[in-house]
């Protein structure tokens, strides 16, 4: 069964005091490792008076792409927790960065993996979710008598109207979750009575919010 594919909507940064010590949190949304990087780079300079900038990425539908680094914390305190949390969430095309600003008390190596989880923890549940679907978008032509119950029984549908254009005939422009196809020719043939004509059918990705 294929895994959902979730993402953040939003870039979201976070705050926490861990003994005295500062973690800056940045969670943002990439479209390639070759924005992942940058953005850890363009951190690094930012921050350059931190005492760590650690990172996590995941990149692609089944994770193709996975990197941590702990940035001189201890090996798997830091870069590994904060990628752990984003795999265990299902999060994918996203990079988390976490500066520290030492507070002068050692947390040990148990202190910082919570820490760093924590970070990333708390920047997704600011964050806005969305779930990416595959869809279909597909353009249908009916005639005007029609108009009237197409638009009164499609809104008891899930199909998305994206768009109306009137000509001599009425051309719907909608959008149908790809294992919704056959419910959407079956309702089509019902209430139009076969009287529809698809003009065209195309592969989409819709995103939905995540409440």
């Amino acid at each position: 069964m294929t895994k959902k594919f979730i993402t953040i909507k939003n870039n979201v940064d976070n705050e926490l005091i861990e003994k005295k010590s500062r973690f800056i949190t940045y969670l943002i949304r990439i479209s390639s490792q070759e924005e992942a990087k940058e953005f850890i780079q363009k951190m690094k300079k930012k921050f350059y008076d931190a005492n760590h900038v650690c990172s996590a990425f995941v990149f692609g539908d089944n994770n193709e792409i996975t990197r941590a680094n702990d940035d001189g914390e201890p090996s798997g305190t830091a870069g590994t927790p904060m990628l752990d949390v984003l795999l265990k969430n299902n999060i994918k095309n996203v990079c988390a960065v976490s500066i520290r600003y030492f507070g002068g008390t050692k947390l040990g190596t148990g202190g910082l993996v919570r820490a760093y989880s924590s970070g990333v923890i708390e920047a997704i549940k600011k964050a806005k979710l969305i779930e990416r679907k595959n869809a279909l978008e597909i353009n249908f032509e009916i005639e005007y008598s029609l108009n009237g119950k197409i638009e009164y029984e499609i809104t008891k549908t899930n199909f998305l109207v994206d768009d109306v254009i009137y000509s001599d005939k009425i051309n719907y422009k909608i959008f149908v979750i790809q294992n919704e196809e056959e419910v959407f020719l079956n309702w089509i043939r019902e209430t139009t009575n076969g009287k529809f004509k698809i003009i065209s059918s195309r592969e989409k990705l819709l995103e939905f919010d995540i409440k």
